[in-house]
């Protein structure tokens, strides 16, 4: 019973040693630079939004936040890097949903799910949009359907890959309507939207804020967006649902952390997001980008994340993506 009273007061002093140094990593938080992960090539849209996102919270931690671009395998490696990392607040990730609320119903070898890690703060909205060239004849979505329906899959569309959320979304349109497309996968934007301008595609699924150029001397237009609401910065276009096909493909994002990280960390992460979301200088970097702000707390974004998660599932297991 001694030796069993001395390994409780031991066990119950060690727990306590273990609270006092997690408390006082986090008072501390952050004492040194910190790294964000985003998990695609530098120098997309993604990485611009990173950018500039940290640039903003480093202002309100006080400690500088290097950004690393960790791409490949559609995300899951940088993605992977940060589930594995030690849980202090010093290596986070900045991303889009699609390699944790897809990737992983795609991959089932994925090390990491849902449950690898803790959610800061969401931070911004992708919409997607149907695009055509400016001499297209398409000018809504009904004309695009009028043609699928004339000569199955003649009407061909373009996007920058298998499994890509302009794919999933794009097939949801086939399934609900009933109409046969031809999918034109590629390794990216860039070489798609080459064909999309020579009038190779019928049209293009696209991310809106990579293409602002182009929308911006007219060499595009916008057929439809995606999204539950309409671009703010394109209040014409009307969403997918108001033209009539019952579509929504949600692409939003933010930054992660790796499970365990501890409360009081992510709380002072949370706040510095919130915070760099509202600073002017972030503000008009996304207005001019085209870039949609939205800002959701850890708990919202989490619950966004789940329930996009069971949504890409269903659309995968229709596709027969789901790979072992």
């Amino acid at each position: 019973m001694k030796n069993f009273s001395r390994i409780s007061r031991s066990l119950a002093f060690g727990v306590l040693l273990v609270a006092a140094a997690c408390s006082s990593t986090a008072q501390e938080y952050p004492s040194r630079p910190v790294q964000m992960v985003v998990p695609f090539a530098a120098g997309g849209g993604l990485d611009l939004n990173a950018r500039n996102f940290a640039e903003a919270v480093s202002q309100n931690l006080g400690e500088a936040i290097a950004v690393t671009n960790r791409d490949g395998a559609a995300g899951t490696i940088g993605l992977n890097a940060v589930a594995s990392a030690r849980p202090d607040g010093y290596m986070l990730s900045f991303t889009p949903a699609v390699p944790l609320s897809s990737e992983p119903h795609r991959l089932k070898s994925l090390a990491y799910n849902l449950d690898s890690f803790r959610y800061v703060c969401q931070v911004f909205d992708n919409i997607f949009a149907i695009a055509v060239p400016a001499k297209s004849p398409y000018r809504n979505v009904d004309d695009i359907l009028a043609d699928a329906r004339k000569d199955p899959g003649r009407v061909n569309y373009g996007t920058s890959g298998t499994g890509s959320i302009p794919h999933l979304g794009t097939s949801d349109i086939e399934a609900t309507t009933k109409t046969t497309l031809t999918h034109v996968p590629y390794k990216g934007d860039a070489p798609m939207l080459q064909d999309l301008l020579s009038q190779r595609l019928s049209f293009g699924s696209v991310l809106v804020s990579s293409i602002t150029g182009h929308l911006d001397s007219g060499a595009l237009r916008l057929i439809a967006v995606y999204a539950d609401k309409r671009h703010p910065s394109f209040p014409n276009v009307p969403t997918l649902k108001e033209a009539g096909v019952p579509v929504v493909q949600a692409s939003f994002g933010g930054v992660l952390a790796p499970a365990r990280t501890p409360d009081a960390v992510i709380a002072k992460l949370e706040a510095a997001c919130k915070a760099a979301v509202a600073s002017p200088k972030y503000q008009d970097w996304a207005r001019k980008a085209n870039q949609v702000v939205d800002f959701r707390s850890g708990k919202d974004f989490e619950r966004n994340m789940r329930e996009d998660s069971r949504l890409k599932a269903a659309t995968i297991q229709r596709l027969g993506l789901n790979n072992p």
